[in-house]
């Protein structure tokens, strides 16, 4: 998993654009019509330059309402002026309003003061009908332009993961430099051709991350090698709802996981898709992970669903902290998802133990049964293993026959949940996850800059 740097979790550039599309994005969501959420950065030709960074942040969903800027008071208060003057302007309009109003916010002014809130002249919409928002600000060019052009294309592209039915993202990047002009446009389109409006929210993400991870992720460029084989990945699937408790009631919690083997003949895999990312959404927005979720990760028996862990992990904390109960509820979900649907794939450590003795069990089956004197004895076992007359039924016949069958047997039952009796599991007993770990309860006091992977 990519490890942010401190510059990435502290920069001012970042944290304002953060919140300024968040908001834009619950303007879509609370719209009852389509809506596309417009992202557009014009920045200069030296990145040495003291001309500014120009910034639109643009979408049609409900009209805004000023008093959510006003929770940017404390970033503006942390930001120096060099790199934000803390100036916004914004132009918005409700469904039912017969103007566009136009505002200039200065949020670096006191609350007292006259210049903090100015209101600019109005268009009239002559009886059309639309809404939306539009805010405009200026940054400071500093000299990792290049590196915030890059987060903020991650980031979109992470938006666009969720398949939001009534969201179209759009990113611009004009760059003019001596050789011409860079521009960097995210596109909307997807190899998906299922996607419909009756697309529920959790096929609509498997969708998203396909495209992203076909995309490596973090480009724009697609590989055509890689987007011929989407039916390559493997996917897994669980959701919980909290509905009986009265902390976070009515919570939602949905999960994907999707598996793309590197030891692939695509080099492009082995380079680019080499690690594992942990991509974490509240309210359609991607957001540093909560720790109570981290921990679930971090307690996960992961090694009854043919995972290791390695190492820990590198991870940015939000103060939010969803109930824990649910998000494991959904994690343990997709992940027997994962192992139905690809079963003999994802063995457990347990299943694997036993794996290694079906050579040398099916062997001394197969001598016994190839040994034995009593003909009808012998047509009675290769009855039971499926073996017909004309068939091969030589030892080493038999005693393939009888491992693969094994071999499935061993594949089916492997990470299977104790059942709530006391009947043992089919063929052999796997430690049942312990839903109350303390583990989970425990606040992590360790360093949160860990590297984390599979």
């Amino acid at each position: 998993m990519p490890s942010p740097s401190s510059s990435s979790s502290s920069s001012p550039h970042r944290k304002l654009l953060h919140s300024l599309i968040c908001w834009a994005v619950q303007r879509c969501r609370m719209s009852e019509s389509q809506c596309r959420l417009a992202v557009s950065l014009k920045a200069p030709s030296d990145p040495a330059a003291s001309s500014a960074l120009r910034v639109s942040v643009s979408d049609t969903g409900v009209g805004s309402k000023l008093e959510e800027f006003l929770e940017l008071d404390a970033l503006a208060r942390e930001t120096p002026v060099e790199k934000w003057d803390g100036t916004l302007l914004i132009t918005t309009t409700g469904i039912n309003d017969k103007a566009i109003y136009h505002y200039r916010f200065n949020l670096h002014e006191n609350a007292s003061s006259s210049t903090r809130f100015s209101k600019m002249a109005t268009t009239y919409k002559n009886n059309a009908k639309f809404s939306g928002t539009e805010v405009c600000l200026c940054l400071a060019n500093d000299a990792d332009i290049d590196d915030f052009i890059l987060w903020l294309v991650g980031f979109a592209r992470k938006i666009h993961v969720l398949r939001a039915a009534n969201l179209a993202t759009e990113l611009s990047i004009e760059q003019t430099i001596s050789a011409g002009s860079r521009n960097v446009c995210l596109p909307n389109e997807s190899d998906d051709t299922h996607l419909s409006i009756a697309t529920s929210s959790i096929e609509r993400l498997v969708s998203g991350l396909e495209d992203y991870a076909l995309s490596h992720g973090n480009t724009c460029d697609k590989c055509d090698l890689c987007c011929k084989n989407r039916d390559c990945l493997k996917v897994g699937t669980g959701s919980a709802k909290n509905s009986d408790r009265r902390r976070d009631k009515g919570l939602l919690v949905e999960i994907a996981i999707m598996v793309a083997h590197t030891a692939s003949d695509l080099s492009c895999w082995m380079v680019n898709c080499s690690s594992t990312q942990v991509l974490h959404f509240q309210d359609f927005v991607p957001c540093p992970i909560s720790q109570s979720s981290f921990n679930v990760l971090m307690s996960m028996d992961w090694q009854s669903f043919g995972f290791k862990l390695k190492g820990d992990t590198v991870q940015e904390w939000q103060r939010s902290e969803p109930d824990k109960y649910v998000v494991r509820k959904a994690l343990k979900l997709a992940l027997h998802h994962l192992k139905a649907d690809h079963a003999g794939e994802f063995i457990s450590c347990h299943g694997k133990k036993i794996l290694e003795y079906v050579p040398d069990l099916a062997q001394s089956i197969a001598g016994l049964i190839s040994s034995s004197s009593d003909r009808e004895f012998r047509h009675e076992c290769f009855a039971l293993l499926g073996l017909g007359s004309g068939q091969d039924t030589s030892e080493g016949a038999v005693r393939s026959c009888i491992g693969d069958k094994m071999a499935r047997i061993i594949e089916m039952g492997d990470g299977k949940e104790k059942a709530q009796d006391s009947t043992p599991p089919y063929l052999f007993e796997c430690e049942k996850l312990d839903e109350d770990s303390p583990l989970l309860d425990e606040e992590d006091d360790g360093d949160e800059d860990m590297i984390f992977d599979f």
